[in-house]
């Protein structure tokens, strides 16, 4: 009798800590986008566009975690060169980069990236801008 008391013992253990861990749900997809120059320095205020490919329907829409925003979402970079993103759902996301002429820099430069956004993981892209990119 006592062997069958810690035989259901343990399986109840078993079974709560199988349920507990097994069902956990999984976190929303995160997404950082950093934009550097051709001397890999962090570029300020660039302005980061999020697309759902093909970005060309009239439907399209870009689901961040707290909203959708139709068609695409725009940011602009920290003085880091960053953009952070919660999303809410694991998706294939188009990046296009413009950062306008200054003092510096005579031309408008532009990059193009990808975010493949998984549930758990944050996608970390670094986008290289220069004067020859065309979207």
């Amino acid at each position: 009798m006592n062997r069958i008391l810690n035989i259901v013992i343990i399986a109840i253990i078993l079974t709560g800590v199988f349920v507990n861990y097994s069902c956990k749900p999984e976190d929303p997809p995160k997404a950082v986008v950093i934009v550097v120059d051709e001397d890999s320095n962090p570029v300020e205020e660039a302005v980061v566009v999020v697309r759902a490919a093909p970005s060309d329907s009239a439907h399209t829409i870009v689901y961040l975690l707290n909203e959708a925003k139709a068609v695409a979402d725009t940011q602009y970079t920290d003085s880091e060169g960053k953009v952070y993103y919660d999303f809410k759902y694991e998706s294939i996301y188009k990046v296009e980069v413009t950062k306008g002429s200054d003092r510096y820099n005579p031309f408008t430069r532009r990059g193009i990236g990808i975010l493949i956004l998984e549930n758990d993981k944050t996608c970390e892209t670094t986008i290289e801008i220069n004067e020859q990119t065309v979207f």
